[in-house]
Order: structure tokens, then sequence, then C-alpha cells
């Protein structure tokens, strides 16, 4: 399945990590907010290898982006993602994000 430009324009544009500066502490005016472009376009995100590598592309586009802020690193990352992953639309990437969620918060109950 080719991503439509609609998938590319909202992943190009993901990873927003908050509403203004504040949220993030990184950037100096205010509205600016934290971004990294993960491109996908060679993938098929139709498929279990293609969505698989999204989500990890998605997940280090995170971890780049969660460096610095005054949010905790877990929050901002956990909303980096949710916002990426909603953003494609991709019912199969929300899927495995959501996996993904849950055997965390088990590991965490334990």
């Amino acid at each position: 399945m080719k991503t439509s430009a609609r998938s590319a324009l909202v992943l190009s544009t993901l990873l927003l990590l908050g509403a203004s500066a504040a949220a993030l502490g990184a950037n100096s005016r205010v509205g600016e907010v934290a971004t990294k472009t993960v491109r996908f376009g060679d993938l098929d995100i139709s498929t279990l290898v293609g969505a698989q590598a999204l989500y990890g592309r998605i997940t280090s586009a995170a971890r780049v982006v969660c460096r610095d802020g005054s949010m905790s690193m877990h929050e901002c990352r956990a909303r980096a993602v949710d916002d990426a992953v909603s953003g494609v639309g991709s019912t199969l990437l929300i899927s495995i994000h959501r996996s993904s969620t849950a055997r965390v918060e088990e590991v965490a109950l334990r």
C-alpha cells in the first residue's frame, strides 16, 4: 500500500509535543513546537513488518526530541508517540502501539 499524501504530511509534522514552548522548555518563542520528520515512503505500512518499522522510527524520533524540556521525558515520549500514531491513522500501527503500551503498563504494575 502506498502512503497517502495526507499521511505523509501528517507524519512529517508529527511529534507535536505541546501547545507552547513552556510545555517543552527547549524553545525560546511561545508557540514553537519541537518536531522531527519521520519519513516512511519506503515502507508498506499495511503489512506488519512495515508498520513495526514505522513504529520503531516514531519511537526513535520521540527519544531525540524529548531529550530536554520541563515535561518528564517519559511523558514527553508517550505523548509524542501517541500523537504521531494517531496522525498516521493506520489501524495496524495503532494496534502495534496499543500492544506496546499494554506491555509497558503490565510491567509497571508488577
